[in-house]
């Protein structure tokens, strides 16, 4: 878990062969995460190419952050309800000094929340489960690690402790990565709802000023890190899609950036943005229809869907 150079190097890019090798196995794996095994002997094969060998080394990270970024992408273009959650049983953690915390009583859940989130993990983390979309049928849940700074997908949560001297902590396990990868992390501070890949249509929700999850490729690794948006440039899109640019300043290291849309998610707490969009839109629509029978009732119109969220 290296922390990506910032040293101006050339981004690292797989070759239409990677591509298409990985597209396969992962349309193999129906959008499934491959075996760590299996995306060790990729990353070996791939450094072993005449392209490659005695040149670049491709590292585990890498082959992991492309199958991750891929399958954000292609669940956010499907149904958009996300994999559920494997919480598994918590135990508490004997090992370290703790407080005299009585464990809580169930929180309300929406009935919509089927993942099980048993009764002794923190409080904090169940509220948050709590204020899950009304739109999802499972929570997810990312987590920043404290070997490199970077975000990662929660696969299941493991135990939990309470120190004296800091916040609570669980112990998670990483989407994609075994034991040996588990860590302790802060739940008021590293751990939070899954940010959102967007779709071509969703880039009139990032706005300047928001804390966005930004795909930061570096000469050796590439990682998601946190980043705020400071400039906004709005494209007519076309048939690729969304061809908008951010400008990004990364939080732990202060570069910055312009990117395309592929590269940002967005936080959860950015969809009522869109659904103001959609009101304005279906308002606009029915307006529309009242204006061609009587002409004279020609309603107010936005110059951008920006505007229109304002």
């Amino acid at each position: 878990m290296g922390r990506p150079p910032s040293n101006g190097g050339p981004a690292f890019r797989f070759t239409a062969n990677e591509v298409a090798e990985m597209e396969a196995i992962l349309q193999e794996h129906h959008n499934g995460m491959p075996s760590k095994e299996m995306l060790t002997s990729l990353a070996e094969k791939f450094s072993e190419s005449a392209d490659r060998k005695g040149k670049i080394v491709v590292q585990f990270k890498q082959i992991w952050n492309w199958f991750q970024n891929r399958r954000y992408a292609i669940r956010a273009k499907s149904s958009k309800v996300p994999a559920k959650l494997n919480v598994s049983s918590i135990p508490r953690d004997e090992s370290v000094p703790v407080r005299n915390v009585p464990q809580p009583v169930a929180a309300s859940i929406p009935a919509h929340m089927t993942a099980p989130i048993p009764t002794s993990v923190p409080p904090a983390l169940v509220a948050t489960a709590g204020r899950a979309s009304s739109e999802t049928s499972f929570m997810e849940f990312e987590a920043k690690s404290a070997r490199d700074g970077a975000w990662y997908d929660v696969a299941t949560f493991l135990a939990h402790r309470y120190l004296d001297t800091s916040d609570p902590e669980v112990q998670v396990r990483f989407a994609g990565f075994g034991p040996e990868e588990d860590e302790w992390v802060n739940v008021q501070k590293h751990i939070r709802p899954r940010s959102l890949p967007c779709e071509a249509s969703e880039c009139v929700a990032v706005l300047p000023g928001d804390l966005i999850l930004c795909f930061q490729e570096g000469k050796d690794q590439a990682l998601y890190f946190d980043a705020h948006v400071l400039d906004a440039q709005r494209r007519r899109h076309d048939v690729r899609g969304c061809r908008c640019r951010f400008l990004v300043r990364y939080d732990h290291d202060q570069s910055e950036e312009i990117v395309p849309l592929r590269k940002v998610c967005r936080r959860p707490e950015t969809d009522y943005r869109l659904q103001q969009l959609h009101a304005a839109n279906d308002s606009t629509a029915a307006d529309q229809q009242k204006t061609i029978a009587d002409p004279s009732t020609a309603p107010r119109t936005f110059s951008s869907p920006v505007e229109a969220m304002q």
